[in-house]
């Protein structure tokens, strides 16, 4: 016995000093257990699994080889495109970015990053199974296998021959000591390599030790095939065996990092405690995936996971810790801590087997008797002392002692509805379908003195820290007492909750919870709060204003944390949204709080710890310890597909011509709450912003143009940490001939030549239009003009004729004569005007020979009016198009009638420059000038000489000028650029 105690205690010890600095603190009775079997693409009778540096579990079977990222399980025969020498696989190792792999007929593949190198009988590994691999820590890469062990020399295998002290035969599990030597598994015994080295000596012959784990001071916890447990010690060689104290026999071992030891037995799985007795079972099958338990891994996250012949399971410690009840007491339960810190579990069942008395949980784990039943109400005093109601009591607790009042007998038989104790020491109770009254010094006031209180049934009441005392109703209804003075409060102030089920004041404010929201109570009004999202909060039957300034809430989906940072900054931007944290049935949260009737579903110990009720559990959460995932997710992205194929996501993939729709898909390996696991991603190339892909982990893109793209995708974990950097793949489209550059180059020069034959087809078939209208409008003057010659002048003549000789017979004194004469002058006046017009008329017969035109013109003019003319010509003649000949002989004849009419002038110059560029024609006279006025105006009022030329320029596009001064004469100046003068 003594030896057996001094063992179990040694063992204690043990114990202690792998937990002496565990990563995470020890594990809680609360966790969560997952299970995966086929029907959710999980592998069964998994051989051997391993965690690379992504994150992603890997895990070998006889069909190939799975990794899972928390979400999917998929089955692979290619790692990073390379593919497996045998689907039949077994022995797994992740070392760095590298994964090792061994086959059940022999070799060893190593893949790392896109690369591949494989061991096989050219290498010195023979075509036997590869049970299991692992690496020193001088690191030397060993494998035990149905041949043996072989240890890698540089690019070779060698083989541990008998002569180097291990027997021949099967190997199947060996353990890597910290010193660099191995300890090695064998029917006839247990074997240790030398340090860094491969020459073998015997431990022990008569333990047939089975399987061992590697502790983290060095030695080595191991398990014999008579299910005993030992502790090795490297140092000396020494065995020690280990007696566990519920005399439990197990097949295998395993330690974590938190210290905890947990072993395969016929049962199942068991943790142990820290005094080695069992602290939680997962049963086989009830809990688990399967009977018979494979092996087992810790995560990074520091979940353990552990394989079946069905499937593969994780357990993980939840957030909330729930506390074992009794087994009938799982329907209408409450939670209230008093000062002393015992949390008061309320029990309200009222039939049969299930009427169990409520109890106290103290600090320590003990659980205290109450007499009490059928608890429909609770309430903590100003003092800390707790007061319970049912329908026929009301109940005190304080320094350990209870007193009981009666109700009295027009209200007994009614349930209490809520419990308040007011700073003067008033015992406010809402009674079911009585109103409310007060309890003070033994006797009972109907509303506590104020008759509108009475009659009706409060949902909550709360006495807040200054004596005033709120009352909750249904339908967005609140009464605050104070004093004498009764105020109500309803939508009109902001009060938008429902039925107003629970309140609570911190940090100055009054908050308040109810089936559709929660409001705060600030500046004389209420104020609806939100999520970040902006979606109320409903459901609340539990609300707490912690001492840390935060705001805990207890609703259907579970308890919801906002913190005093985030709380002060809701309220000081004014848009009262809460940045809050969830916890739900994702970390322990089961049932729903009672709302209905608002049990105390939430409660503030004074140790800190937020106390929680539901249908069926009771827990608590410590705001303090709260355990957060600070590792960072790796997002990688894991397949890429088009309309016509899939491919893998190799960097620099190069997709085919035509490709413009393409689908994504990516994870990240978080393992332990992969649901709430966010993503975003981009495609550089397309778009620089991120897009918000929530919980989905495929993206798309549809109508994508050939060129260098660059997928990016990043990952946030279940507690807000960000990936440090993006996954991503680099790809490109190929363009189609029709896609590229230079087919794009010369479709526009196509369109450009196409656009400048048209051009020069319209440009034909206008100036063959405008010569086929210049055309008609010149036979049209010719028959004017010849209509004119021919009729209207030659009966002018014969009408003159006739007049002279009407004259000759008259008198030479004859009045007459004068006014004939006159007449005649008039006439001659009218001939001479038709003889200018049939000129004018017939003057586009002469356009090709504008110098001769106008200098006919010129001539007839001055000697009508007796002044000199003169003509002159700059540069060689070119043929000028016909409209603009007709314009400009137009603008010369005005020009020259207004210069031998009206300037004075003794000389009139007509110039014709012809250059290539220009076509200028210049009329000149050394006359008196015009007007400033008229300059200025343009025009001289009444006449349209000058707009009409400057119109007549514009039809052809010329520009006209006018250059005059008083006493200086004019100069009209008619240019236009030569592309449009001359004709081609």
């Amino acid at each position: 016995m003594f030896f057996r105690s001094a063992l179990f205690g040694f063992l204690v010890f043990l114990v202690s000093t792998v937990a002496a600095a565990p990563l995470r603190p020890y594990w809680h009775t609360s966790m969560v257990h997952a299970a995966w079997t086929k029907r959710d693409g999980a592998p069964a009778a998994v051989f051997d699994m391993a965690q690379d540096q992504r994150g992603m579990l890997w895990f070998t079977a006889t069909d190939g080889v799975y990794h899972f990222d928390g979400v999917r399980f998929a089955r692979t025969t290619a790692i990073d495109g390379n593919p497996l020498r045998s689907s039949n696989t077994n022995g797994m190792l992740a070392v760095g970015t590298a994964l090792w792999i061994g086959y059940n007929f022999g070799g060893v593949s190593v893949f790392d990053q896109g690369k591949v190198r494989h061991y096989g009988t050219a290498e010195g590994l023979p075509e036997r199974s590869v049970y299991h691999i692992d690496r020193t820590g001088n690191g030397v890469m060993w494998i035990a296998s149905s041949a043996g062990l072989y240890w890698l020399d540089g690019a070779r295998w060698r083989h541990v021959e008998p002569e180097e002290g291990l027997p021949a035969g099967d190997f199947h599990y060996f353990t890597a000591l910290t010193d660099g030597s191995i300890l090695a598994y064998h029917p006839q015994g247990l074997y240790r390599s030398n340090a860094n080295g491969h020459q073998f000596h015997l431990v022990s012959n008569d333990k047939q030790i089975e399987i061992g784990h590697l502790l983290p001071d060095g030695d080595v916890l191991a398990v014999s095939v008579d299910h005993r447990l030992y502790r090795y010690t490297p140092r000396d060689d020494k065995f020690q065996p280990i007696i566990l104290p519920d005399g439990e026999q197990p097949f295998g071992v395993f330690v974590d990092h938190r210290g905890g030891i947990w072993i395969n037995t016929d049962d199942g799985v068991k943790l142990l405690g820290r005094d080695l007795r069992v602290q939680r079972t997962f049963l086989a099958p009830q809990n688990l995936s399967g009977k018979l338990i494979y092996n087992m891994l810790e995560d990074r996250e520091g979940n353990v996971w552990l394989t079946t012949e069905n499937g593969v399971d994780r357990i993980r410690e939840s957030r909330l810790t729930a506390i074992s009840l009794p087994p009938r007491m799982f329907s209408g339960l409450s939670v209230r801590a008093d000062r002393d810190g015992t949390v008061w579990i309320g029990n309200y069942q009222t039939t049969g087997n299930y009427e169990l008395n409520s109890f106290g949980l103290h600090g320590d784990g003990s659980r205290e008797a109450t007499p009490l039943t059928n608890i429909t109400a609770t309430a903590r005093a100003p003092d800390g002392s707790v007061w319970f109601g049912n329908a026929e009591k009301i109940w005190h607790r304080e320094d350990g002692r209870w007193r009981s009042w009666p109700l009295p007998p027009e209200l007994r038989g009614h349930e209490v509805q809520a419990l308040a104790m007011d700073r003067a020491g008033r015992l406010w109770v809402s009674v079911l379908r009585k109103g409310v009254h007060v309890l003070h010094d033994g006797q009972w006031q109907a509303g506590g003195g104020h008759a509108e209180l009475a009659p009706r049934t409060a949902v909550s009441l709360y006495a807040d820290p200054h004596g005033a005392v709120w009352i909750g109703y249904p339908g967005n209804h609140l009464a605050l007492v104070q004093g004498d003075a009764v105020r109500q409060f309803g939508p009109e102030d902001g009060l938008e909750v429902g039925n107003v089920t629970v309140m609570d004041s911190g940090g100055g404010h009054l908050w308040v919870g109810g089936d559709q929201g929660v409001a705060v109570f600030t500046g004389g009004r209420f104020a609806a709060l939100s999520d970040a999202a902006g979606q109320r909060m409903n459901g609340v039957s539990g609300l707490v204003a912690a001492r840390d300034g935060g705001l805990w809430l207890h609703g259907a989906d579970g308890l919801i944390r906002v913190t005093a940072p985030a709380l002060k900054a809701a309220l000081a931007d004014g848009s009262h949204r809460l940045q809050a944290e969830h916890f739900d049935y994702l970390d322990g949260h089961e049932g729903k709080p009672a709302q209905l009737r608002p049990l105390s579903a939430l409660t503030e110990a004074p140790d800190g710890r937020l106390w929680y009720a539901t249908t069926g559990s009771v827990g608590w959460i410590d705001p303090s310890r709260i355990d957060s995932n600070p590792l960072p997710p790796a997002p990688q992205i894991t397949a890429l597909r088009t309309d016509s194929q899939g491919y893998s996501p190799q960097s620099g993939l190069v997709l085919p011509q035509h490709t413009t729709n393409l689908e994504l898909d990516f994870t990240a390996a978080a393992l332990s709450i992969p649901e709430r696991v966010r993503f975003r991603y981009r495609l550089l190339g397309l778009e620089s912003g991120w897009r918000d892909a929530g919980v989905r982990r495929t993206a798309f893109y549809t109508n994508l143009s050939p060129g260098q793209y660059r997928f990016e995708v990043s990952a946030m974990n279940e507690d807000g940490v960000w990936s440090t950097a993006p996954g991503a793949l680099a790809f490109s489209i190929t363009p189609a001939f029709t896609q590229t550059l230079w087919f794009k180059l010369v479709c526009g020069l196509v369109v450009l030549g196409a656009l400048y034959l048209l051009y020069c087809w319209r440009l034909a078939l206008a100036t063959r239009r405008m010569a086929e209208r210049m055309g008609e409008r010149r036979r049209e003057r010719e028959r004017i003009a010849r209509t004119l010659h021919d009729n209207f002048l030659q009966s002018v003549q014969t009408l003159m004729i006739f007049f002279s000789q009407v004259k000759k017979g008259l008198s030479p004194t004859d009045p007459a004569q004068k006014r004939i004469d006159a007449a005649l002058d008039a006439a001659d006046l009218v001939l001479n005007e038709g003889r200018s017009q049939v000129h004018e008329l017939r003057s586009t017969a002469l356009q090709e020979e504008l110098d001769s035109a106008l200098s006919g013109v010129g001539q007839t003019l001055g000697e009508q009016h007796g002044v000199r003319f003169a003509l002159e010509v700059v540069g060689a003649p070119l043929p000028l198009r016909e409209e603009i000949a007709a314009e400009a002989y137009a603008i010369a004849r005005e020009a020259m009638l207004n210069a031998f009419r009206h300037a004075n002038s003794d000389d009139v110059t007509v110039t014709l420059t012809y250059t290539r560029k220009h076509f200028m024609l210049t009329v000149a006279d050394q006359g008196q000038g015009l007007s400033a006025d008229v300059l200025a105006a343009g025009e001289r009022p009444g006449h349209w000489g000058l707009p009409g030329m400057r119109e007549r320029a514009e039809s052809v596009g010329g520009v006209l000028t006018v250059h005059s001064a008083a006493g200086a004469g004019t100069r009209i100046i008619l240019r236009l650029p030569g592309r449009r003068a001359y004709r081609r």
